[in-house]
């Protein structure tokens, strides 16, 4: 039989608040109650379980195949039970097993959660993987799976680890469509002191589709040439690309002494209104 421990824990509350419903003056407290209940339901003894508490169920688990199984069981359907996730994240022997769902299923939510825990757990990432994906998005050669939430997260993974995969990702600059450059900018912006990168970045700056966003990567970017290309758009610009190019200059380490009048700039007055 399989076990439904949503709907364990949802009969938990059921009966905890029919004997203390008096306690509560609206359903507002009710709500604030369930992390609080969660906790003492996950080591509370359970009958569905056989006396054993949720969480001790999990514990006993050792085997890092049959961890992932039951992730796999419970995952492609919906959201697996937070003790589980937490029991996998404990077993790191679970790497293994979690890479070969990241690299096999065709499941989006089943893969999101795997490279979720491979994440948190912080071992035997697969980046060729990754990195494949961010390459390939947009094109023929992408799976049906892998969609923008999928892109977003390993961006945010591979960010994370710009310094390891840095070298990984420069051969592709040059040939990438605008579209994977601005991905590839988004990881490569924390890979330091590195020319391809510079020119990545300032190539984006200037093509000019997010000035402000750009402008913020130059600032992090920490390149001092980068001054004068950010002063270069000083006086076209509009007051929000002018507020953030600014702020990129003075980060480098440089100065602003243009005095524009931006009292018809429609992100000026939007501002003024708000202050």
């Amino acid at each position: 039989m399989e076990l439904d421990f949503d709907k364990i824990f949802e009969n938990y509350i059921l009966e905890w608040y029919k004997a203390h419903a008096d306690e509560f003056a609206n359903p507002e407290e009710m709500e604030d109650k369930v992390p609080d209940l969660y906790e003492e339901w996950a080591d509370s003894p359970c009958e569905t379980l056989g006396g054993i508490a949720p969480r001790q169920f999990f514990e006993r688990i050792t085997d890092p195949v049959e961890l992932v199984k039951l992730l796999i069981a419970t995952g492609t359907t919906g959201s697996p039970c937070a003790l589980l996730l937490d029991r996998i994240e404990q077993v790191p022997k679970c790497c293994e097993e979690l890479a070969d769902v990241v690299k096999t299923s065709t499941n989006k939510t089943l893969v999101m959660l795997a490279v979720n825990l491979l994440r948190n757990i912080d071992r035997q990432i697969p980046y060729d993987i990754y990195i494949k994906w961010l390459l390939d998005y947009g094109t023929a050669k992408s799976p049906a799976h892998i969609d923008g939430d999928i892109v977003e997260l390993v961006i945010e993974i591979l960010s994370e680890k710009a310094e390891v995969v840095g070298d990984l990702l420069l051969p592709f600059v040059h040939t990438a469509s605008y579209e994977t450059k601005v991905n590839l900018a988004d990881v490569l912006v924390g890979y330091k002191d590195n020319d391809t990168v510079f020119k990545l970045l300032k190539e984006l700056f200037v093509e000019g589709n997010n000035i402000p966003l750009y402008a913020g990567y130059l600032g992090k970017y920490g390149d001092k040439r980068a001054i004068d290309v950010l002063r270069g758009a000083l006086d076209t610009c509009n007051y929000l690309e002018y507020m953030e190019i600014t702020g990129a200059i003075e980060r480098l380490g440089g100065e602003v002494n243009t005095n524009r009048d931006f009292s018809d700039d429609p992100y000026y007055k939007a501002l003024r209104k708000v202050n």
